[in-house]
């Protein structure tokens, strides 16, 4: 997985100049972000972009790119993998839509792109996702446009089955102050899925905090050893718990609701914390990301006594004492 997060070249295929080419974002990302290696570019249209050249065929690139990244019909990926497998391609990326999320009848070339990465030794990212961003090298695959300014470099990692709310955690993120190492948005976890990226971020000496948004767990038991073997805090956003967001899942990311008492059972059993909504994750990040509470004393200080009330509320309710108070130190801080 370490070449999966740190390439040393790129290939990005589906690439045109003009003004609406998704796969054109992908290259300018890379250059915004300051990806140090090559990049090739494939479009059947050619021509150049930003000073790059535009090659029309995969096969003309004289070179074997450590990672490729897809943006064309679902149709034409399983001939380009076979090309890329000969060029021994080890990582491709799939943002392309159109697979099982679309229709249960497209499980045939999902399985035909499977069989043909296992035959090349490819392992596979998505389909259907806007990929990997790594701030530390640079490694930024989306096809959404994303601003340097608006994403704070940290310790967190997040892993989410869907390239939406990777986006709008970046955005959230930036107006909570919070700072991400990796993130990365997994689609139809047709290959690699959330307990592959888990086991990667667990050894990753950057990454101190996980995330993970889930509308299907791939192997329950594997997740709870994962986060079982970790001091690291294992945050997961379970959504899908209904008949109503199954019908909606499924048209996105081809996910299947489970029991959701059994889910957050599981998850509590393996020492993973479960929030409900993005903006608890946010929180989560936060308190995960401050200083170890080394005793069980705590001092309150509010703006209002109705806070000051609730907070002390929740100190006994958690099992924390309050300390006894003195006025005096007030004197010091005339703002008081």
């Amino acid at each position: 997985m370490q070449k999966l997060f740190y390439p040393e070249s790129i290939m990005v295929v589906g690439v045109s100049n003009t003004p609406i080419n998704l796969g054109k974002n992908i290259v300018e990302n890379l250059e915004r972000f300051h990806f140090k290696g090559p990049i090739y570019l494939v479009g059947k249209q050619g021509g150049n972009l930003n000073g790059r050249e535009i090659y029309t065929r995969i096969e003309e690139i004289d070179a074997s790119p450590d990672m490729v990244v897809f943006l064309i019909p679902a149709l034409y990926i399983p001939e380009a993998l076979e090309l890329c497998g000969q060029k021994h391609i080890h990582y491709a990326v799939i943002e392309s839509g159109g697979f099982s999320e679309f229709a249960n009848e497209k499980k045939r070339l999902e399985s035909n792109i499977l069989a043909i990465a296992r035959k090349q030794h490819i392992r596979l990212v998505g389909p259907n996702c806007i990929s990997i961003i790594n701030l530390e090298n640079g490694l930024v695959l989306p096809f959404v446009p994303l601003d340097q300014k608006r994403i704070k470099s940290g310790s967190i990692s997040f892993v989410a089955q869907s390239g939406g709310i990777v986006n709008y955690s970046v955005r959230l993120s930036s107006c909570e102050n919070i700072g991400f190492t990796k993130l990365v948005s997994i689609g139809n976890k047709l290959d690699l899925n959330e307990n592959d990226y888990l086991e990667f971020l667990l050894s990753d000496p950057e990454t101190k905090t996980i995330g993970l948004y889930l509308e299907s767990v791939s192997n329950g038991r594997r997740l709870m050893d994962l986060a079982r073997s970790t001091k690291k805090p294992v945050i997961v956003l379970k959504s899908n718990t209904n008949t109503a967001s199954n019908q909606i899942a499924r048209f996105h990311t081809a996910a299947l609701a489970g029991n959701d008492e059994v889910t957050s059972s599981a998850l509590s059993q393996g020492g993973i914390h479960r929030v409900f909504t993005l903006q608890e994750l946010m929180n989560a990040f936060k308190i995960f990301n401050l200083p170890l509470i080394k005793g069980a004393n705590l001092a309150i200080i509010s703006r209002s006594g109705g806070s000051a009330v609730m907070a002390a509320d929740a100190v006994q309710r958690h099992g924390f004492r309050i300390i006894p108070s003195s006025t005096a130190w007030l004197q010091d801080y005339p703002i008081f």
